[in-house]
Order: C-alpha cells, then structure tokens, then sequence
C-alpha cells in the first residue's frame, strides 16, 4: 500500500501497487475504527492480500490480509521519508490497469533493504531510481559507447539527456548536451549492475565515496529529466539530510 487518505468519520480510500492492475484506489470502509479487522493489513507500506469487489470504476474492500508490513521504517524519520518518496514515484509514473510485477518486486525489496540497514540510503535510492526508470521504458544505453561500441574504455561520458554513453575518444561532440557526466569506473559499474542485473542480486553490491555521490546524482536527476516531475517528498528527505 503506497498512500492513504482518510474519508469521513471512518473511511478512507487507499492507493495499492498490485501485480497485474498496477496502481488501483481501493474504498476501505470503517478501516480507521478500533474495531476494524482491516486496519492492519491497510496500513502505509503493507504487503497485503486483499479480496476486493469492482463496480463501476472503483475497487471496494471485503477482506483483507496482511502479509508482510515494514514496521522498521517507522524508527527511522529518514529512511521513512525516502520511503515515501519511493511511493509517490510510483504513484506518478505506474499507469492504472498495467501488469507491475516487477516494480512491485522491486518495491518490496528496497523496503527490506531500508529497514534490514544493510546498504546505505544513497545506495537504495540510487538503485530504485535508475531501476524504476529501465522498468518504466527509459533504460540508459549504458552496455558499450554509443558511437564505437566499446565496452571497456579510459574515460566514459554519460550524456544525461540522451541517455547514453561515450567514451573518450568519441566524445568530442560533447557541447551539443546540456548535462554530461565523466563517469568513474565503479560509478559506470554500478549503473551497469542496476540496469541489467536479475533483481535477486540487485542489492548485493556496495558503492562508497565520490563514486557513490555521483551515482546519486546521475540516477536522480535522469529520472527528474526525464519523468518531469518534482515530488515533495524528495525535498522532503534531502531537508532531512541536509
């Protein structure tokens, strides 16, 4: 479940990523009642089984089960807020009636890992972002340079708006982009682990110093760039870590 808003005295509508309708607004009635045996299971950031009824063109609760619900989240303000920030990108990019398996799996596994502590935030948000973007169609051409096709080399440059990679030797046309990179090895290591690796190992990679600052900023504003949106809950979070 990735957002909530309340709806009278009891009520609420609730936004929930599912595998194969994408995100879809669920009617949970009498769900802010002590009483309710939904309030679980339709909480924030639950991994929930739910038995819902369709009439018209929205979805009502009958029943519900919770399977999983990261409760570590609420312990730590920052992992929490990026949390959050990783729930409105869905919400803004994950189209209604569209099979999301994978940016459901890949959801749940960024909410282990920032409850589990055991990757550094930059890491996970950097992960999510340039994953999210190669699952929502805007995969960086990042295997070998655009021109040559080289796929080791000195120097390569990722062309930010382009979304693709050059490297020394071809770059010579880099003033024709507005925003361009000068990628470090690990840097270009990590964006190629992230795009092409099974989501089973996503995460079972490290990245520390320059070359994870730089990972940051790469994944961050590619997906700003290009999705065109500038969510609250990221300047949120980086008010949080400033």
């Amino acid at each position: 479940m990735i957002r909530e808003r309340n709806v009278g005295e009891s009520d609420k509508f609730i936004d929930v990523l599912t595998d194969e309708l994408g995100v879809i607004e669920i009617s949970v009635r009498g769900a802010r009642k002590s009483t309710s045996k939904s309030s679980s299971a339709t909480q924030i950031f639950a991994y929930s089984l739910f038995c819902v009824n369709k009439r018209g063109d929205r979805y009502y609760l009958n029943s519900s089960e919770p399977i999983k619900i990261f409760y570590g989240l609420r312990e730590n303000i920052e992992r929490l807020s990026l949390a959050m920030y990783f729930a409105d990108i869905i919400k803004f990019t994950v189209s209604s009636e569209a099979p999301s398996g994978n940016i459901l799996r890949l959801f749940l596994n960024s909410l282990h890992m920032l409850t589990s502590e055991k990757r550094d935030e930059t890491l996970i948000k950097a992960i999510f972002e340039l994953r999210i973007m190669t699952k929502l169609g805007f995969m960086p051409s990042i295997a070998v340079c655009e021109d040559c096709a080289i796929y080791e080399a000195e120097k390569f440059y990722f062309l930010l708006d382009a979304g693709i990679l050059k490297c020394g030797n071809c770059a010579s046309d880099l003033n024709q982009y507005s925003r361009v990179y000068a990628l470090t090895p690990s840097t270009l290591k990590a964006m190629r682990h992230i795009v092409f690796s099974e989501l089973d190992s996503l995460f079972s990679f490290n990245l520390k110093g320059n070359s994870l600052k730089l990972l940051g900023q790469i994944t961050e504003e590619y997906l700003i760039l290009h999705t065109d949106i500038r969510l609250k809950t990221l300047d949120f979070y980086k008010q949080l870590k400033s």
